[in-house]
């Protein structure tokens, strides 16, 4: 069983055992171990006084994964690119392009150029699935801008103007879709409470499974 608390989401396993315990799983997820009739009101209570805890290993098993090996732009090196590892081929081209599980790069291009086409396929993929679910869910937003944000994925501001990061063109299309329909509830819901989680999991079922990609894969933010 999976259920959330305070924002915080676990996984439930009740045993016959007579203590409640919390562990932190490889993956950052918190695994509640409690008693068959414990009530939920108790267990709650508990994860609500260890917040600070949970957080702290979280963000430390979070961070740990996160490292990840300097970004080569030559032959062999490795980049995401819609959750999918492509190997870098340089090659005498006028431009990037795709072949099966290759990019090839022209050979006079630097980091920072790659960097500005990776940003424009960003404004590409993210701009068309924010217009997707802003239809399917009824919301209207004023724009979308992309941004070189490397602690947080997205964000809704003042006057419903969406932000995401670039190198979310990286992450797995759950993961893009996922932080586009957090920001398009944040339209109409302004916080974290019930009612916004109770709208992005009617978006999206399977919302959690895009959250446990983001936290173990955090560490594209500084790729590039």
């Amino acid at each position: 069983m999976t259920d959330s608390i305070s924002g915080i989401p676990y996984k439930l396993i009740r045993s016959r055992r007579k203590t409640l315990a919390l562990t932190i799983g490889s993956d950052a997820q918190l695994v509640v171990r409690a008693p068959m009739r414990l009530s939920e009101k108790l267990i709650n209570d508990f994860i609500r006084r260890k917040t600070r805890w949970i957080v702290d290993k979280q963000q430390q098993l979070i961070a740990d994964g996160a490292k990840q090996e300097p970004f080569v732009l030559e032959d062999g090196g490795q980049i995401l690119f819609l959750g999918d590892s492509y190997t870098i081929l340089r090659k005498d081209v006028a431009d990037v392009s795709m072949e099966l599980f290759s990019l090839i790069i022209p050979k006079d291009m630097d980091i920072a150029g790659f960097a500005e086409w990776m940003r424009a396929r960003g404004e590409e993929v993210i701009g068309e699935r924010v217009d997707y679910y802003a239809k399917l869910m009824g919301v209207k937003y004023a724009s979308v801008k992309m941004s070189g944000a490397k602690r947080r994925w997205g964000s809704c501001g003042i006057g419903d103007s969406l932000n995401f990061a670039w190198r979310l063109v990286m992450c797995s299309p759950l993961a893009i879709d996922y932080v586009v329909v957090h920001e398009l509830s944040h339209i109409d819901h302004r916080n974290h409470g019930a009612k916004f989680w109770k709208r992005v999991a009617a978006v999206m079922p399977n919302y959690k499974d895009a959250q446990k990609w983001l936290r173990v894969n955090r560490g594209v933010l500084e790729v590039l």
